[in-house]
Formats: C-alpha cells, structure tokens, sequence
C-alpha cells in the first residue's frame, strides 16, 4: 500500500518507503497506526498520512528515532482522524432527542469545526435517541449511543481539496439470512482462514442497571428471559432535569446512559481470525463493518457478527489480515 506524506495544510511532502506497517481500523472507536521506515526516507514536515486505498488518514503523534547497527530508522505511530473526537468535551450541557445519526451530526457541528472538520447534510441512519450529556469525551459519548444501534462515525479527507469531512455510516449485511448483499462466510472448512480463534466469557456480563440521578433511581432490565437470575451495575448518571426538559424525555436519556454502560459489559464471545485471500477477498467481498456469518468448525457453532476490527500488517511484501467480530448472534450450525 502507497502512503503520502502530508504536512499541515493537507499538501503532498513525499512518498514514504515503508520497511514495516501496521494498520489497525477500528468500528466503534478509533484505529491506529504504526509505521516503520529508514530515517532518510522521512521528513519532519509530515503531519498526516494518507493513502487513497484506505478511507482513515493517520495524524502523526509520535516519532521515535533508533539507530541500529543496521542504519538508522524512524517509527511512527498516532490515532486516525477520529482520535479527534476525544479531543473534545461535552460542556456545556448538551441534550437532544430523535433520529440517532442527524443528532450525532449536530454534535459533530458544535464540537468539531474548530479542527475543520464539516458536517454535511446526509441521509438518517438508525433509529431515535435521547440523550443528556454533560462533561463526557465527545468520543466515548457519540461512538456509546452509535454501538447501541451498530453503526459508526469517522472523518474524511477530501484529498483533492484538503477539508475533512464527518459521517455517520454503517457496513454492509452480507450474512446469509440478510439475503441482500454478497453473501460472506468465514470457516476453516470454506479455505478462507487460517487461524481461527473463539473465545467465551461471561464473569463481566450485566443484565440489569440502577441507574441513579439527582432526584431518584431508574431500573433498566435488558433481560430476555424472566427467569435469567439479575446481574446488576449500579450506574451513577449525575443527571437533574433541566429547565424546559419534560419528566418523559428525562428519563428516557437516563435510559440510554444506564444502556450506554450496559453495553460494555456483554457477554463476550470474541471471534479472532486471521484470514486467507482465497476465495472471498478484503475490501472486495468484506470490509471493516461488514455482518458476516462466521462458523467454528470444531466446536460446530456458528453467528452472525459485525467485523469491528481489521488489523493489517505488510512486512517482507507480505500482507496479512486479521480480523476481529463482535455483536454476535448465534445461528444454526449446518456442516
């Protein structure tokens, strides 16, 4: 893969040789990146990275210098664009109520421009929200109440005219029962992984949420079984009602603060995998989003899960993939 050099301003600096890359695109926060490379090969005017083949552009936040006895070397490493996003605080209070994506956009417009990043109008994504957030990481806030509906946000270089520009998106159903896209299995059976590796674990699973407030308690049970036994997280909101804000809409961004914490204690059942180009093929047939149906051929499971991770690395011109899925359901097993 092909990386510029970008300084400041967005303008081209340089093509940059690479000896070692890793990539690391993420789905409900923001990915990574770390860079090796012959120091002669860098220039300190870079301050982003960008590649047309890839939609993150990597801002440069670390440069580390080592001098070996075989010459001397430059690694690089920050966070994509979307780091931005924890750059910001909600404050002052913020609340809102409706459709998830356009009040995320809204937010991305209060709290966003002064790093130049846009908000162009869009298509709604998701469902409604009501939210009210005060004193929380923009990030941790926006990609919280995105996890909940699956989708996700990040910014875009426009290369050609040097502005960012912010988005709600959501990947591609390519699972079986979704019936709409290409359908994209991955097995060891199929010949299109390598390594497979699931693991299962449920000591840190919630079911049930005290969520506290100034004036009183409010209790969210996402059980769907009656006779589960109550796992409960007591979640301290530190919200009051305020001027002009009904009891209704109150309480229904409790709610989604007491569901936003919920969410980070699931049962965990992580899927990592490393994949073979061999039959279905990234950022062809699959890409970081992507529900995929995913099958354990030893243990005869089977889910459908969202790939919320790709991790990719070139080293010696080889490239590999790795990925990891999360929002698991499970399906039917049929060998």
């Amino acid at each position: 893969m092909d990386f510029l050099g970008l300084n400041q301003s967005f303008l081209p600096v340089k093509t940059l040789r690479c000896i070692n890359v890793q990539w690391n695109r993420r789905y409900y926060e923001a990915g990574d990146f770390q860079l090796q490379l012959r120091a002669g090969d860098w220039s300190a005017d870079i301050a982003y990275l960008y590649t047309r083949e890839r939609p993150e552009t990597g801002m440069v936040q670390k440069v580390e210098t080592e001098h070996t006895v075989k010459g001397d070397f430059v690694l690089v490493s920050g966070y994509f664009l979307e780091g931005m996003f924890n750059w910001k605080v909600v404050y002052p209070r913020r609340q809102g109520t409706g459709n998830l994506s356009a009040q995320c956009r809204t937010l991305a417009a209060a709290y966003m421009t002064d790093v130049g990043v846009t908000v162009p109008s869009a298509a709604v994504l998701g469902g409604d929200v009501t939210f009210d957030l005060l004193g929380t990481a923009f990030g941790n806030a926006t990609y919280g109440m995105l996890k909940l509906q699956e989708l996700s946000q990040r910014i875009r270089l426009d290369y050609e005219t040097g502005t960012l520009r912010y988005e709600v998106w959501q990947g591609v159903n390519r699972t079986r029962s979704g019936g709409g896209a290409q359908y994209a299995a991955f097995c060891q059976g199929f010949g299109n992984v390598d390594t497979l590796t699931l693991t299962q674990d449920d000591s840190d699973y919630r079911n049930y949420a005290v969520a506290v407030y100034q004036s009183g308690t409010l209790t969210v049970d996402i059980r769907t079984d009656a006779a589960e036994p109550i796992r409960a997280l007591y979640v301290s909101t530190g919200l009051s009602i305020a001027d002009g804000q009904t009891q209704a809409d109150f309480l229904a961004s409790v709610r989604t603060a007491a569901q936003t914490e919920l969410a980070k204690h699931v049962r965990v059942v992580n899927i990592d995998a490393d994949v073979l180009q061999n039959h279905l093929f990234y950022l062809t047939d699959y890409d970081l989003g992507d529900c995929c149906d995913v099958r354990d051929d030893r243990l005869k499971l089977a889910f459908e899960a969202r790939i919320i991770e790709v991790n990719e690395v070139w080293k010696e011109n080889r490239h590999q993939v790795s990925l990891q899925f999360g929002n698991k359901i499970p399906i039917s097993y049929h060998s």
